[in-house]
C-alpha cells in the first residue's frame, strides 16, 4: 500500500467541479476510523457512531456543489448524474453484498439468511432503513451479528440523491433563494428530529426526514460557496488566517468530544449531533490552516479518505460474522485482524474494482448497464433468500428439520394478543387472554419464555379439565414496579394483570420468564418480595415460580446444531454439553429456588427439567426428531408440551 498522496486524473478533476480538495478526503479518514473502532471496541470510543454523521455533511457538500455549479453552468444532465452515482456506488456495494452473502450460504442457518436475505433486497433498492425499522435497532445487541446492518446509511444517502437533485432543479429559478430555502428545509428537518426522537427514537434515527438536515447542512454549505465564487471569485470564506486557525481548532476539538464523551445512551440524532455535524461544516469551510495541512492533508489520512467507502462496507460483514462465530466476545486479536483485513479488502476493492469502473469515458453505457443488472440480481436474490426462508435446500438433508424459523412456536403465542409487542401497553390485551370463564383456572404470567409455555398449558388444560389464561409481555418480567428504557409499557402492562387476579380468581399463578434482565440481585429479591406480597392481598390461593430452562449460548440452538454438524459431521446429541450455558443457568437457579422458599411460594425448576450432569436436552421426542429450543431458549412447540408436563405433574390437582 503506497501511502503517497495520490495525483488526480483528469476524469477525477472533472468529477469535482468544486475543485480536489486532500483535506475533505483527510475528513473522511476521520469520520470512518472512529466508525471501525466503535464498532470493533464500543467502550474506547463510545461516540464513534458519530463519523455517519461526518459523512453525510461531506456528501451533502460534494453532492450540491457538483449539481450547483453544473446547473449554473447549464451543463447539468440529471440522467448523467444518476449514472455517476451508479459507477460511484454500486461497484463496491455489489462485491461486499455478494460475498458477505456467499459466506452467509456457508455459516448461517436458514432463519438467519432469511433476515439477510430481507437485508440484501432492501439494500439492493436502498431501502435498507425502512427494513430495520422494522427489524432492530442501530444499538441493539442483536444488531451486532447483522452483517448488513450499515447500509443504512447508505439507504439514507441515496434517497437524499434521489430526492435532492430534483428540488435543487425546482428551486433553480429562484438562484438567489436557493440558499435560505435549502437552511428552511434543513432547519424544518432538524425541528422533526427533535420532536421524533424523545417519542419513537428508532424512528428519528432510520428515517430519511430526520436525518435530511445533516446533508442539507453540507449542501448550504456548498450553495454559499458557490454562490461567493459567482459574484467575487474564488476565495477564501474566511479571510482572516487567525480567525480560520481557531475555528478549524475548535472544530476538530467538537468532532473529538462527541467521538469520547458521548455514547450510545446520548439521544440521537439530536441537539448533541449539532457539534460532530457543525465541526464538520466548519472544518470544510475553512481550508490552508495548521489543523488542514498536517492533520486532514496528510498522506496517511488521505489514503484512508479515499478507500473509506469500501471500507465503511467491508469492516461490519466481517465482525458480525465474528460475533457469530465467537460464542463469548470477540478476542481484541480477531477483531484488530478484522481492522487490517478490512483495509487490505478496502484498498484492492478501491485499486482493482471501483477506480476502473468508475473513471474514465469508455464504455460508459455498458458500465451503467452491467452494474444495474449486478444490482438487480443481488435483489432477486435477497428476495428468494427470504422468500423461501432461508434457502434450507443448501442445508443437508438430516438437518433440514431442525432448521426452524421460530414461526412454528409463536404463532401459538396470541403475539399482539395475549403477548403484548414493546410498543403495546396493556389496553391491548385481548378478551380471550382471560380465557373462556372456566375453572380450576391457572393463569401464566411473564415474557416472551411464558408465552412459549403457554401451548403446552393449553394441551394439557384441554386434556386434564383446568382452563389457561395468558398475560404476557415483551421482555417484561412479572415483577410489579419493574421499569426498563426499552419496555416503556412493561410496568402498566403488569399493574393490570394485578388488577385482572383480583377478578379472575386464578386457582394457580404461574409467574414465568428468562429472569436475566439487567436488574442486580437485590432488585430481583425486592422485585419478587413486592409481587408475591400483593398476589397474597389480591387473594391468589397458589403461586409457582418457574425458573429459567435450559439456555444456549452464540444464536442459539438452531446455530448450534449447524455448527456442529460442520465441526463433526454428525447431529448433535439429544443430551449436550455443546455451548450450553448451563452454568449460568444453574446459578440463577439457585438464586430463585432460594428467593422463593424465602417469600414462601412453590418453586420448579425447569433447570432440572432439562439438565442433569450431562448435559441439556437439545433434542426430544421420537428418535431426538424435535427441539426443545428455537434460539437461546424459547421453547419450541414440543419442548413446551415437554416443560409444561413436568411443571403439572408436580402441581397437585393438575397431575392428572
Amino acid at each position: 500500500m503506497n501511502f503517497a498522496q495520490p495525483n488526480k486524473s483528469l476524469e477525477e478533476a472533472r468529477a469535482t467541479p468544486l475543485g480536489y480538495r486532500a483535506d475533505i478526503d483527510g475528513l473522511r479518514a476521520v469520520a470512518v476510523l472512529p466508525v471501525l473502532l466503535y464498532h470493533a471496541f464500543p467502550a474506547a470510543v463510545p461516540g464513534g457512531f458519530y463519523g455517519v454523521d461526518i459523512f453525510f455533511v461531506i456528501s451533502g457538500y460534494l453532492i450540491t456543489g457538483i449539481i450547483h455549479k453544473q446547473m449554473l453552468s447549464k451543463t447539468f444532465s440529471i440522467a448523467d448524474f444518476y449514472a455517476r452515482r451508479i459507477r460511484r456506488i454500486f461497484p463496491a456495494l455489489i462485491t461486499v453484498v455478494l460475498v458477505t452473502f456467499l459466506i452467509a450460504w456457508f455459516v448461517l442457518p436458514p432463519r438467519e439468511l432469511k433476515s439477510l436475505g430481507t437485508n440484501i433486497a432492501g439494500g439492493a433498492v436502498f431501502i435498507q432503513n425502512f427494513v430495520l425499522l422494522g427489524q432492530v435497532g442501530y444499538f441493539d445487541l442483536a444488531a451486532e451479528k447483522k452483517p448488513l446492518l450499515h447500509l443504512w446509511s447508505l439507504a439514507i444517502e441515496e434517497q437524499y440523491y434521489i430526492v435532492w437533485p430534483l428540488l435543487l432543479m425546482l428551486i433553480g429559478s429562484w438562484r438567489r433563494r436557493s440558499l435560505a430555502i435549502t437552511v428552511a428545509l434543513a432547519a424544518a428537518s432538524f425541528v422533526a428530529c427533535l420532536i421524533v426522537q424523545p417519542r419513537a427514537p428508532e424512528y428519528a434515527f432510520y428515517l430519511p426526514v430526520t436525518r435530511a438536515w445533516e446533508l442539507l447542512v453540507g449542501s448550504g454549505l456548498a450553495l454559499w460557496v458557490n454562490g461567493r465564487s459567482a459574484e467575487a471569485g474564488p476565495r477564501p470564506l474566511i479571510d482572516v488566517p487567525l480567525v480560520r486557525e481557531l475555528i478549524a481548532l475548535a472544530a476538530m476539538l467538537a468532532i473529538v468530544v462527541a467521538f469520547w464523551r458521548y455514547g450510545r445512551l446520548t439521544p440521537h440524532p439530536g441537539v448533541h449531533t449539532l457539534l460532530p455535524v457543525l465541526g464538520a461544516a466548519a472544518l470544510i469551510a475553512t481550508s490552508g490552516t495548521l489543523v488542514h495541512r498536517y492533520v486532514l492533508a496528510s498522506a496517511p489520512a488521505v489514503f484512508v479518505g479515499l478507500i473509506s467507502y469500501p471500507l465503511y462496507l467491508w469492516h461490519y460483514p466481517l465482525m458480525a460474522y465474528a460475533r457469530i462465530q465467537f460464542i463469548d466476545a470477540v478476542p481484541v486479536w480477531v477483531m484488530l485482524a478484522i481492522i487490517v483485513a478490512s483495509m487490505v479488502l478496502a484498498w484492492a476493492t478501491y485499486r482493482f474494482i471501483e477506480r476502473p469502473i468508475r473513471f474514465g469515458r469508455r464504455l460508459v453505457p455498458l458500465k451503467v448497464g452491467g452494474l444495474v443488472g449486478g444490482m438487480v440480481a443481488l435483489g432477486i436474490i435477497g428476495v428468494v433468500a427470504d422468500r423461501t426462508n432461508g434457502l434450507p435446500a443448501r442445508i443437508p438433508a438430516e438437518l433440514r428439520g431442525f432448521m426452524l424459523t421460530g414461526d412454528e412456536t409463536s404463532i401459538h403465542w396470541r403475539r399482539g394478543k395475549c403477548l403484548l409487542l414493546p410498543d403495546q401497553s396493556a389496553a391491548d390485551f385481548a378478551a380471550e387472554c382471560a380465557g373462556d370463564g372456566r375453572h380450576p383456572l391457572i393463569l401464566v404470567w411473564g415474557d416472551s419464555y411464558a408465552a412459549s409455555l403457554y401451548p403446552g398449558l393449553a394441551h394439557f388444560g384441554a386434556e386434564r379439565g383446568f382452563e389457561v389464561a395468558e398475560f404476557t409481555a415483551s421482555a417484561c418480567p412479572p415483577l410489579l414496579d419493574y421499569e426498563q428504557t426499552d419496555r416503556p409499557h412493561c410496568r402498566g402492562a403488569n399493574d393490570f394483570v394485578a388488577e385482572r387476579l383480583a377478578s379472575l380468581k386464578p386457582e394457580l399463578v404461574i409467574m414465568y420468564s428468562t429472569w436475566s434482565y439487567s436488574y442486580s440481585a437485590e432488585d430481583l429479591r425486592k422485585g419478587l418480595e413486592r409481587t408475591v406480597a400483593r398476589l397474597r392481598n389480591i387473594g391468589v390461593p397458589r403461586i409457582v415460580l418457574l425458573g429459567p430452562p435450559a439456555t444456549w449460548l452464540g444464536d442459539g440452538l438452531v446455530s448450534n446444531l449447524l455448527d456442529y454438524y460442520f465441526q463433526t459431521h454428525s447431529l448433535l446429541p439429544a443430551r449436550t454439553k455443546f455451548r450450553s450455558n448451563d452454568n449460568w443457568t444453574r446459578a440463577l437457579d439457585e438464586f430463585l429456588e432460594a428467593q422463593a422458599q424465602r417469600v414462601g411460594i412453590q418453586y420448579i425448576s425447569a433447570r432440572r427439567i432439562m439438565c442433569n450432569d450431562d448435559g441439556c436436552l437439545a433434542r426430544i421426542g421420537a428418535d431426538g426428531s424435535d427441539l426443545t429450543a428455537y434460539d437461546s431458549g424459547h421453547l419450541t412447540y414440543p419442548g413446551s408440551m415437554f416443560v409444561a408436563k413436568q411443571v403439572l405433574d408436580a402441581l397437585p390437582g393438575f397431575d392428572n
